[in-house]
């Protein structure tokens, strides 16, 4: 029987401090909002238990990251064990607080960040030579850029040796990094970081496919532009195309590229074609924005099916 493969997911871990607003305020002037409330989140952390909840112990979701010791690492840590993440590979920061994001969503559901990394920038060398020693299972690598590109240009030379296959959510955009996209299988830009890179306003379908196409020629095969609402362009070897999102309510688009990430890890540990990883991971992220919250508006891989199943795009 051959033994089934692991998802590895380098990235940050924060406490979320959500409000909801009608409205941002403008300089000196004080809205009173309409809700507030705290949840483990980060886009690595976020994306875990995306592929987690799928995963449903089928396979192994394991996490290699820092927090802070303090109440917030404390509460990050138990629910990544709740939704059986290994934290082997995690380590706690005695003099640096853990990361931490304020995100304020509006009533349509979008949302702006501001965010404190913290403990997310004390992840070093030892935890990666820790996982080399052990990623002999490792099935697929999932990174976010909320963490030292040091650190990532590090794992990225692991994978290579171990031949991983490596999905990058390239967020926030860091122009370090853009010449390494070559040892990336997967990229996954939004509208604003495929802007960034591809020096390029993306803001429809024709401004996508140009993006796509400019940042695959920088060496990464398989490149997925998200377009919230107006689905997604991918530009692969013999695919070149728009791919539609389901028409749901938003209630919040804080965690959409993280649902959508983490079933994209899901679907290629499971040696799902590239196609129906896509499928797999716009019906998660579309399930995603119709809940509050980041990590638990993430569905299950029953939900995901019984979705697709009600539902003709």
């Amino acid at each position: 029987m051959v033994k089934k493969k692991d998802i590895i997911v380098l990235g940050s871990l924060n406490m979320d401090l959500v409000v909801n607003t009608s409205k941002f305020p403008n300089l000196g002037e004080t809205i009173v909002c309409d809700k507030f409330y705290t949840a483990p989140g980060g886009k690595g952390g976020n994306q875990a238990v995306a592929a987690a909840r799928l995963a449903s112990q089928e396979y192994k979701v394991k996490f290699i990251g820092r927090v802070g010791k303090d109440i917030f690492g404390e509460e990050i840590l138990k629910n990544l064990k709740r939704e059986n993440i290994d934290t082997s590979f995690v380590k706690i920061t005695n003099n640096i607080s853990t990361g931490i994001a304020s995100i304020f969503i509006m009533p349509d559901g979008e949302n702006s960040v501001n965010a404190v990394y913290g403990a997310n920038y004390e992840i070093d060398k030892s935890q990666i030579n820790d996982f080399e020693k052990n990623s002999d299972n490792a099935g697929v690598l999932l990174l976010q850029q909320e963490i030292p590109d040091t650190i990532i240009r590090l794992i990225l030379k692991t994978a290579y040796k171990k031949q991983i296959p490596v999905i990058l959510d390239p967020a926030p955009y860091n122009e370090n990094l853009v010449k390494f996209y070559k040892n990336i299988n997967i990229i996954t830009p939004n509208e604003i970081e495929a802007s960034s890179i591809s020096n390029t306003e993306v803001k429809d379908i024709p401004s996508a496919k140009k993006a796509a196409r400019y940042i695959r020629n920088l060496g990464c095969n398989n490149v997925i532009i998200t377009l919230g609402s107006k689905g997604i362009w991918v530009e692969a070897e013999n695919i070149s195309e728009h791919v539609k999102s389901y028409e749901v309510k938003s209630k919040s688009s804080v965690a959409a590229g993280d649902a959508f990430n983490g079933a994209l890890a899901y679907g290629v540990v499971k040696n799902k074609n590239l196609q129906d990883s896509i499928e797999l991971a716009i019906a998660t992220s579309s399930i995603s924005v119709t809940r509050e919250g980041a990590q638990n508006s993430m569905p299950t891989i029953e939900e995901v099916v019984k979705f697709v199943n009600s539902y003709d795009k």
